[in-house]
C-alpha cells in the first residue's frame, strides 16, 4: 500500500490551519454576534468594494449566485445590507451595507482578533511574521504558475 505523509505535507498543513480557523471564527461569530461564516464574507466583501452587484458579490467570495441569494436575504432582513436599482440599469440590483454593519464590523473585528489570539498562542512575533511571508509567498508562487488560470481570482474562498 502507497502511504503519503500528510503531517509533512505543507499543502495539507496549511489546508488544516484554514478549516480551523474558519470553523473557530464561524462558531466565534455565531456565538458573540449571531451571524455566520458566509454572511461575515460578503460583509468583508462589501467594504472591500461597495455597491457591486449580486454576481461581482458571488464572484468575489467564490460562491455561485444563487448560493448568496438567502444570505443577502437574511442580512437585509437583519437591516445590514440593502439592494438598491443600478442608475443605468434598473433590472440589476446592486448591494449596499447600512450604517447598521458599521457596529456589526467592530464586533466582526473583535471576533477576528480573539480567533487570531488563540490561533497564535505561544507564537512569537517573529514566528508569526515568519508564518506569514512563508505563505504569502506560496500564494505568490502558486499564483504565478497559474497564470490567467487565476488572473481574476482576488476572490475571498471558503
Amino acid at each position: 500500500m502507497k502511504k503519503f505523509d500528510y503531517e509533512n505535507s505543507i499543502g495539507f498543513v496549511v489546508y488544516s490551519a484554514s478549516k480551523m480557523m474558519q470553523k473557530a471564527f464561524d462558531l466565534e461569530l455565531r456565538d458573540k454576534i449571531g451571524i455566520n461564516l458566509a454572511q461575515s464574507k460578503v460583509i468583508f466583501a462589501l467594504y472591500m468594494q461597495s455597491g457591486p452587484t449580486q454576481r461581482e458579490l458571488a464572484d468575489k467570495i467564490g460562491i455561485e449566485s444563487p448560493t448568496l441569494v438567502p444570505i443577502i436575504d437574511k442580512l437585509e432582513e437583519d437591516g445590514y445590507v440593502k439592494r438598491k436599482p443600478d442608475a443605468n440599469d434598473r433590472r440589476i440590483k446592486r448591494i449596499y451595507t447600512t450604517p447598521k454593519t458599521d457596529s456589526l464590523w467592530d464586533s466582526m473585528m473583535e471576533c477576528a482578533g480573539q480567533i487570531r489570539k488563540i490561533s497564535t498562542k505561544d507564537l512569537s512575533d517573529q514566528e508569526i511574521k515568519s508564518a506569514l511571508g512563508v505563505v504569502k509567498k506560496i500564494t505568490e508562487n502558486l499564483t504565478e504558475h497559474l497564470g490567467d488560470a487565476v488572473s481574476d481570482s482576488k476572490k475571498i474562498r471558503d
